[in-house]
Order: structure tokens, then sequence, then C-alpha cells
């Protein structure tokens, strides 16, 4: 399968392209940041993987890629703001513009979002939970059409807590953490590996699941004064 990701350099999209690639599948990441896929001889089938440095707010950034089977929008950002723009037009406009660009052709099998269980509850900063909430709704649009176009299917993860270098002040921080987990009945986070075995489950191996915006939060509760900082 050839399969494109986005936020590929590191954290739950890095996973992601590892389990594809371990899965014997072709990968391609898209990420502001530089490859840090194939030079690691640890990676099995790396030589199955191909690195574009791009933005993604900026459509005429990305790349032209054909044929592409499976599509994970994971690339995301969190600006510590109520108000930010940025959040938006990365989270939203950049996710729109990449299914835009290589969802709607005839080879596409499945789509895949990286929402947040934010854009369920609306927990965390106002900004990020709205172009996360947007995501969803998005989805949800996407998968009417793919479905009526292409018969893919086309959901949406909403990841609570995950273990990645971006989250390690949190899990530091003890009074924090003790919060958290107070309101998280599995007592615990996933890791970025967890998440790569769902997106690879709601892609490669669902045939008929569509339309969904998944709770993957383990259980986490609406808790406004310890989210909205």
């Amino acid at each position: 399968m050839k399969v494109l990701i986005t936020g590929t350099s590191r954290g739950i999209g890095r996973a992601c392209a590892l389990k594809f690639l371990a899965e014997k599948n072709e990968v391609i990441g898209l990420d502001v940041c530089p490859d840090s896929i194939s030079g690691d001889f640890s990676v099995k089938n790396a030589e199955c993987y191909k690195h574009f440095v791009c933005d993604i707010s900026k459509e005429n950034s990305l790349p032209e890629i054909n044929g592409v089977e499976i599509l994970v929008n994971n690339a995301g950002i969190q600006t510590a703001s109520n108000f930010s723009l940025d959040d938006i037009k990365v989270n939203l406009i950049g996710t729109i513009a990449v299914t835009e660009k290589y969802a709607f052709q005839k080879k596409i099998k499945s789509v895949l979002f990286n929402a947040s269980v934010s854009a369920l509850t609306g927990n965390e900063f106002a900004s990020y939970a709205a172009s996360k909430s947007g995501v969803v709704g998005y989805m949800k649009n996407c998968a009417i059409r793919l479905a009526n176009e292409y018969r893919a299917t086309c959901n949406a993860l909403c990841f609570g807590g995950i273990l990645t270098e971006l989250n390690e002040p949190v899990v530091q921080d003890k009074s924090l953490w003790k919060k958290i987990m107070d309101v998280t009945p599995l007592k615990r986070w996933a890791t970025a590996e967890e998440a790569a075995d769902w997106i690879y489950f709601m892609t490669a191996v669902n045939k008929f699941c569509t339309g969904q915006a998944i709770d993957v939060s383990g259980g986490e509760r609406n808790c406004a004064d310890l989210f909205v900082w």
C-alpha cells in the first residue's frame, strides 16, 4: 500500500510511519522538520520511506504525490493561547489542504484524521479545541464524499494524552500529572506505538466503519479547571 503520513519526524507520526513500514508498505512522510527515519538503521524497511520537508499550512509547498491509498493526517500544533490563528492554520486549514490534494482520487482506500479528545470535550486552549473540532466536522464531510465517490473509509481518532517528547514536561510535573490521572480512569497515557496501532487498524484493517470520531483517551473526563490554562 502507498501510505502518506503528515508529521513523521517525531511522536505519533514517526511511530505510525514505523508501523506501516514494518508491515511492508511504501510510506511517504511530510513534515516541517528533517527526515528522522531514513538514516536510522534500526528501522525495518527504511528503504521504503520517502520524506518531504514542507509546511502543510502553505498549500503551494505541498509536493506532487500520486496514487495515495492511505492518508493519515497527523501533523498538528498546540499554541499556549486561547486565541491562536496558527492552530487554525495548521491543524484545520493545513489538514484540509492535504486531504483535498491527495485523498480525492481513484486509488484512495482510507483517510484518517488525528483529532483530539479536546474536540469532544472542549478541554485545553480554545483555539486548539476549535481547530480539532473543525477537523471532526470536516472528517464527516469527507466521509460522505469519499464513500460516494470511491467507497473509501474516513474516520478520526480523538486521542487523549500520549507519551511523546512534547508531553514530557506535563509527565514530569508531579502535581499536574496527579490531577490528570485523577480524571483518567485507566490511570495512564497511551504510548505513541499504541496510537500507531489504532491508526493502522482504522486504515489498513477496517473496511466498514466510516464517518466516526472515536474517543481513545483512556476514559478522560471533562475537567475544565485542569485543562484550560
